[in-house]
Order: C-alpha cells, then structure tokens, then sequence
C-alpha cells in the first residue's frame, strides 16, 4: 500500500435504526461519544425530529435528533434502551438515536459508491460494500442544518424517562 492510499482511507462507523436491517455509517471522525440513551427532557418548541435535549458529563446540554424519523419516515421504538451517538458539527454537539452500535471500520474513498439520487434530495453521502451489505453514509450536516432549521411541532414542557413505549407509532422504513 502506498502513501497517498492511506490518505485517502478515513473510518466509518456503522450503526442501526429502530427496526431497520439496514446498516448506516457516518464518518468516525464526527462522532464524540454513543453512550445509552440518558433522560431526555423534552422542552417546548422544538424542532420535528428533535425529540428533546440530554445533559451528559453534567455539563453539556444538547439536542437529541429521532435519525429513524429523519431518514425512514418513522419515529424510534423504545427510546430507553436506545443508544446516543454525539455528533460534532462546527463547534456544536448533537446527539443522533440510534438501537445498535455496530464497528469502526476503514474504508477507501475509492470504495465510496456515489449516490444516483439528487444530492438536494438526500441525506446520504454515498454507499460502501460491506460484508455483501451495502451501508449507506450519512451527510451529518445536512441532517442537523434541515432539522435545526425547521419549525417546531412540540408544544408541551416535560420531562420523561421515555418508559411509554407506546410514545411512537411503527411503521416500516
């Protein structure tokens, strides 16, 4: 192996959705920490897919986005035994829901398939074979600048240790 293709490989770490079979990856340089889902307190006003803010190292507040919502159209089953994944974006955090940690791998960017669909119409940065499964690779972003930037649905102010597990509704992604 040459030099200039270690440059070119970076880490993807792979991930789960609520009720998906689908892998998902985002570029392992992003990501802060994943961590079980701590108490989510949900506040008024909030953003569609921001399902509230979590307070991790006791210090750090930040807002916890639904990904499953975002990218299949339904909201996360069982939040509670969910898993956080804290993302960095410019100098902010944020916190994607996720139900399985998967691996690190390394990749080339040789090996990144790119996306056919509009790039305007998608979060997904491209795809990679991995182990006969093709994982897609999320524009982080893109995902935080849309669901930062949309309107509020929540209304209400509480705190919840997201015990309801019949919070969401499943539908298939």
């Amino acid at each position: 192996m040459n030099s200039y293709s270690v440059l070119n490989d970076f880490g993807i770490f792979l991930f789960r959705l609520s009720g998906t079979r689908q892998f998902y990856a985002v570029n392992v340089n992003r990501v802060q920490e994943i961590m079980p889902c701590p108490r989510i307190t949900v506040l008024p006003k909030l953003q569609k897919h921001v399902v509230g803010v979590v307070t991790i190292h006791n210090d750090v507040t930040i807002p916890v986005i639904d990904l499953c919502e975002v990218l299949c159209g339904r909201k996360t089953q069982n939040i509670r035994q969910s898993l956080i994944v804290v993302i960095k974006s410019g100098s902010s955090q944020y916190a994607f829901l996720a139900s399985k940690a998967d691996r690190i791998i390394n990749i080339n960017d040789n090996a990144l398939l790119p996306s056919d669909i509009n790039s305007a119409d998608t979060y997904m940065l491209g795809a990679v074979q991995v182990e006969k499964e093709l994982v897609e690779l999320i524009d982080v972003d893109k995902v935080i600048n849309d669901v930062i930037s949309q309107k509020s649905d929540n209304l209400s102010v509480s705190e919840t240790d997201f015990e309801q597990e019949n919070l969401y509704s499943l539908r298939s992604c």
